[in-house]
C-alpha cells in the first residue's frame, strides 16, 4: 500500500459592512470542517469492476459545484472555495487538500462523486497493471542501474539497438527519474525519430521536471508507420519498435 501524504491549508474570514468602510476578521474552523476532516485511502473495485484507488473526506457543506479537483503530476488537489453574502456580513471560506497518487494510478482517470447525505467525497483513480503478456525475464542483477550497466552504458539516453529483420528495436535508458514519465514520439524530415520523455514533480520548493530528448537516424529500411512503444519500469528503459519494410 503506497502512503498518501496530505498537506491542508484552512483559510476562512468575514468581512463586516459598516457603511464606506469594513473590517475583516477570521472566522473560527468551526464554520467549516472541510480541510480538517481526516481521510481514507483503500484500494477497491469501482461501478465497473475495475481495480481503482479510492480518496474519501468529508467537505463539509460545501456544495459539489463549489469544489475544484486537478492533478499535477502525481499530484491531486482539491479545493473549495465559497461565498455567504449576508445584509450586513459577507463570508468567504476556502480549503485546499493536496495528495500524492501511488505510481500505479492514473493520474488522468481521476472521477469524483459526492454522498450528499454524509457529505463525503469519494475521489477514485484507476489502477493500472503491467501488460499480462510481457515476457517475463530472469536477471542476476536487481536494480535498473545494474542491469543497465552489464546490457549498455548506464547513461541516461544511452541506446541499444537491435535489427530482428521484422523491425528495428531501440532500449533507451531512463533511469529512475524518468522511468514513470509521460513519452511523446515523433517523425521529422530525413526519417529522424524524435524521442521525448518528461516526468513532472514537485517538492516542499515548487513543482520541477526531469525531461529526456532523443534523436533516432532510421535506417533506410525502417517503415515509420505503427511504431510501438512502451517503458520497462523494472529495468527503467523505454523500448522503441519501428517496423521494416
Amino acid at each position: 500500500m503506497s502512503i498518501v501524504k496530505t498537506s491542508e491549508e484552512f483559510s476562512s474570514r468575514r468581512k463586516v459592512r459598516y457603511g464606506t468602510g469594513s473590517e475583516s476578521k477570521p472566522l473560527t474552523p468551526n464554520t467549516t470542517n472541510a480541510s480538517l476532516s481526516p481521510h481514507k485511502t483503500h484500494y477497491g473495485k469501482d461501478q465497473d469492476g475495475q481495480d481503482a484507488y479510492f480518496i474519501e473526506f468529508n467537505i463539509g457543506d460545501f456544495d459539489f459545484k463549489e469544489i475544484t479537483i486537478r492533478t499535477e503530476g502525481r499530484r491531486l488537489i482539491v479545493t473549495g472555495k465559497s461565498k455567504l453574502a449576508q445584509t450586513a456580513e459577507e463570508f468567504s471560506r476556502e480549503f485546499k487538500r493536496d495528495f500524492t497518487l501511488p505510481a500505479n494510478v492514473d493520474q488522468y482517470s481521476i472521477a469524483a462523486q459526492l454522498d450528499e447525505e454524509t457529505r463525503q467525497l469519494m475521489l477514485i483513480g484507476k489502477v493500472v497493471h503491467e501488460p499480462e503478456n510481457v515476457q517475463k525475464q530472469t536477471y542476476n542483477s536487481t536494480t535498473s542501474a545494474e542491469y543497465a550497466s552489464s546490457s549498455f552504458s548506464a547513461k541516461i539516453g544511452s541506446i541499444k539497438e537491435n535489427n530482428t529483420g521484422k523491425s528495428f528495436d531501440y532500449e533507451i535508458f531512463l533511469g529512475n527519474d524518468l522511468k514513470d514519465g509521460q513519452t511523446t514520439i515523433e517523425i521529422t524530415g530525413y526519417n529522424v525519430l524524435v524521442v521525448r520523455v518528461i516526468k513532472n514533480d514537485w517538492d516542499r520548493n515548487g513543482d520541477f521536471s526531469h525531461e529526456l530528448k532523443r534523436q533516432i537516424k532510421l535506417p533506410a529500411g525502417a517503415n515509420p508507420q505503427n511504431i510501438e512503444h512502451g517503458i520497462d519500469k523494472r529495468t527503467a528503459t523505454l523500448l522503441v519498435k519501428v517496423p521494416a519494410k
